[in-house]
């Protein structure tokens, strides 16, 4: 278990630690000099068996971001009050800080005892008991200690053993098991002899000696060349653990506190996060719609501003969605605690666990926003994309898998799959429900066949205009129209989308060059032809053209040349009794039909392209039978 040691400065953290395990955490000369803690500093002990880790963090509110970046492990705390001096400034602000990111487990230990006379006691008890209400330290133990006379300590170790034993009764949570292995680097050395080493808290997977692992900021591969597990050697590492971890693949210059050691699948970078926020019970003021921010996550903090979304003003213990945006990226997953200071960081506003990094877009309405991000804060993921897909029609299963921190296989085979599907897009592979997908399939039909009906000679609807009538995303609406197009439910052409079985009234134009291919003699015109005979352009014609094959009025036998169907399909049964063992040529075809050479070798090669015949040197064979566009 680990303990994380809290309070004012100079109300005897270093020297608790000191008296419980014989370590000086105070390891830099300017702590020794100043006999103030600064940095990070780590012990451990052995106590009835059970093996206890201490964090010791600094009590001065100058180096307060040190000391949030000791809370990372969240297991359990010891909240330190000088018993002569009573609480202190820095006494109700790291009580704060443990309850905002999460800890739950904890006792009070009244230090400095030997200094305090029985009044001085009673005083610093009330004083404390008001400060603890309402937190979660509220009902906790409280132990008298002084590291000079040795009051309290045996107490204190057999509480700390208690509660070590509890812990490893409970064991690390089977979600943090099962997710992509996390490691929030609080301290990195060079070893010698050994190279690299990071240490830190292990906030999800397991780690194995030899597994690869990268950093989070540069994204560059690493191997595990050995675990030390609570100062001991060990084999693995898994949630909860405070672990090192010697890398080889890296240089001392390329991590840092505030990175993260991630499995390969783990790394996703976000520079705007939303979070369930909540205010501190010492808001200093009332917190408005916009106000920038330090934001600490992990052992790392950035600045940024914070966006209320479903509330206008924030007081004192209140509680509020917020998108946060940050000036630099963070790599946060779904549920990480977070903690929220003023933009001078002199004051902990509140904070909260991490909803969304990636799923919620920026151009998102704001009542689908709020509604999208209710439906994330559901523990359960397979709940959650349910949910988030009732407010928004698409989400990326990679996606949603990196924001819970778990591969993307368990959401493709959840049990609730045969409710989604799968949408492949140009953009990558996307979720939405089926019954979404029906329902948008629907509406798109009835909007086209309202179309038609309105204005029978506009031959459906152009592709933008049917996406703002349907409201759908252009993924969307792309997927729908790909489905009923390919299902035959739908036709496009020339941009335009329309009911295959709807026949169009035809302009005056479109009749025109129907009546030029009805006779065509000894010849079938080409779209030269029939634009000098109708006085128009190649490109009018094409269009024109393009309009009649939508309808099934024509077939494009190449981008020259078009007939009508029956024409086509009687040359295809000519084509038929004309095959024989050797065959036919082109010249028998068309003495047989009556057509010049060079639309005989257009008719021949379209059919040579659907499959009806196949060209064998000067001679052709029908391999199959002639199907007629639906």
């Amino acid at each position: 278990m680990i303990v994380t040691l809290a309070g004012h400065v100079d109300h005897g953290k270093t020297a608790l630690v000191r008296a419980l395990t014989g370590i000086d955490t105070d390891r830099l000369e300017e702590e020794k000099t100043r006999g103030l803690t600064i940095e990070l500093g780590f012990a451990y002990g052995t106590f009835g068996g059970m093996r206890i880790g201490f964090v010791d963090v600094p009590g001065h509110h100058k180096f307060v971001r040190n000391m949030i970046a000791g809370v990372s492990n969240r297991q359990f705390a010891l909240l330190v009050v000088a018993a002569d001096e009573g609480p202190m400034p820095q006494t109700a602000e790291h009580l704060d800080i443990l309850e905002t990111l999460g800890v739950t487990q904890g006792i009070v230990v009244m230090a400095r005892s030997d200094l305090a006379d029985e009044t001085r006691r009673v005083e610093t008890l009330s004083a404390t008991q008001a400060l603890l209400n309402d937190s979660f330290l509220e009902s906790a133990r409280v132990i008298w200690c002084s590291s000079q006379s040795g009051e309290g300590l045996r107490e204190l170790e057999s509480v700390l053993c208690a509660a070590a034993r509890s812990h490893v009764s409970r064991g690390a949570d089977q979600r943090l098991e099962e997710q992509h292995f996390r490691l929030c680097i609080d301290r990195s050395f060079h070893l010698t002899g050994a190279g690299l080493v990071v240490t830190g808290a292990v906030h999800s997977g397991r780690i194995r000696q030899g597994d690869r692992v990268v950093s989070g900021r540069l994204g560059r591969s690493a191997r595990v060349r050995s675990i030390r597990v609570s100062d001991l050697q060990a084999d693995a590492a898994g949630p909860g653990d405070r672990a090192a971890l010697n890398l080889t693949g890296l240089d001392l210059e390329q991590v840092s506190r505030g990175d993260w050691m991630l499995a390969p699948d783990a790394r996703q970078l976000a520079d705007r996060i939303s979070l369930e926020f909540r205010a501190t019970a010492r808001l200093p003021r009332p917190l408005s719609r916009w106000t920038s921010i330090h934001l600490h996550h992990g052992a790392e903090h950035v600045t940024g501003r914070m966006v209320l979304l479903n509330s206008d003003q924030l007081d004192a213990t209140d509680a509020c969605l917020v998108d946060c945006l940050l000036d630099e990226p963070l790599l946060a997953k779904w549920g990480d605690p977070v903690l929220v200071r003023d933009a001078g960081s002199q004051y902990t506003l509140g904070g909260g666990p991490v909803i969304d990094t990636c799923i919620a877009g920026r151009r998102e309405k704001k009542s689908a926003r709020i509604g999208l991000l209710e439906a994330l804060q559901e523990q359960d993921p397979e709940i959650a994309l349910l949910g988030a897909l009732q407010h928004k029609r698409l989400i990326s299963p990679s996606a949603f898998a990196s924001l819970r921190n778990i591969p993307e296989v368990r959401i493709l085979d959840c049990q609730s799959s045969h409710q989604l599907r799968r949408v492949e897009l140009d953009s990558g592979r996307e979720l939405m429900l089926e019954r979404h997908a029906v329902e948008s399939q629907n509406a798109v039909i009835a909007l086209i066949k309202e179309s038609h009906r309105a204005n029978p000679k506009a031959r459906g609807l152009r592709i933008r205009e049917l996406g703002t009538q349907a409201d759908l995303p252009a993924e969307v609406l792309h997927h729908v129209i790909s489905r009923l197009v390919a299902d035959k439910r739908l036709g496009i052409a020339s941009g335009r989308v329309f009911d295959p079985e709807f026949n169009a009234q035809l302009g005056e134009t479109e009749t025109a060059l129907l009546r030029a291919l009805e006779d065509p003699e000894s010849e079938i015109p080409t779209l030269g032809d029939l634009g000098k005979a109708l006085g128009k352009d190649l490109s009018s014609v094409t269009r024109i053209a393009k309009r009649l094959e939508a309808a099934k009025h024509i077939v494009f036998l190449n981008q020259r040349r078009i007939i009508r169907p029956e024409p086509l399909m009687n040359c295809a049964n000519l084509a038929q009794s004309l095959d024989s063992s050797n065959g036919f040529t082109v010249r028998e075809f068309s003495d047989a039909c009556g057509y010049g050479r060079n639309a005989c070798i257009d008719i021949l090669e379209y059919l040579d392209r659907t499959g009806v015949t196949r060209r064998a040197g000067d001679r052709r064979h029908v391999i199959g039978a002639f199907k007629p566009s639906k």
